[in-house]
């Protein structure tokens, strides 16, 4: 066979005997990250509690919160005594007057007013004055006051009449003050009224 009619093999490329180097393909452009947010300038303030600061924490020993102490038992007891000798004289003194009205003309309808009048104050004196402002007379005396147990904040009306019904329960049992002596045995120095009215007696 003739070498000039045989078919030639393909042409690879070409080696370059310059001794150089092909570059390198370009690389993909990289994604741009993600920008980082920067921390916050100001703190994330706590919830905001309803109760007051020297409540924001749990009992101690000392008290129900720092910086508050338990009434102690001589001061409520003597403080109940005034406030029963006043309540005494205020309803004493009007219906004496109920009495000394009862001779004369239209007398029905003022001893119903005054003997009314002495009743409703034997009821109202010491609800009236735990929800205005936590202190009867004689608990000012001594300073001390009732407050709610659960935050210590002030004291409503539910509350108050709630703790005046637990002061006729107090005795309930064969007539004892067990109700009273029960603030012996209970850490938080309750009464069974305080129990009752969900209260506790402190210094302030």
């Amino acid at each position: 066979m003739d070498d000039r009619t045989a078919p030639r093999p393909a042409e690879g490329p070409r080696a370059d005997h310059s001794g150089s180097v092909p570059p390198a393909p370009p690389s993909a452009p990289r994604a741009a990250s993600a920008p980082v947010a920067p921390p916050p300038s100001t703190p994330i303030p706590p919830p905001i509690s309803s109760a007051p600061p020297y409540w924001q924490s749990d009992p101690g020993p000392s008290g129900p919160a720092p910086g508050v102490e338990f009434a102690g038992y001589g001061a409520r007891i003597v403080a109940y005594i005034v406030d029963a000798v006043l309540l005494g004289l205020v309803t004493g003194i009007l219906a004496f007057v109920g009495i000394l009205l009862a001779g004369g003309d239209g007398a029905g309808i003022l001893t119903t007013i005054f003997i009314g009048l002495a009743v409703i104050a034997s009821i109202a004196y010491f609800p009236f004055f735990w929800q205005r402002d936590g202190r009867t007379p004689g608990m000012q005396l001594f300073g001390i006051r009732v407050v709610r147990d659960k935050d210590g904040g002030p004291l409503g009306w539910g509350s108050a009449i709630l703790r005046l019904i637990g002061f006729a329960i107090d005795s309930i049992i064969f007539g004892l003050p067990i109700g009273y002596l029960w603030a012996l045995v209970d850490k938080r120095r309750r009464c069974w009224h305080d129990l009752i009215g969900s209260t506790v007696v402190v210094k302030g």
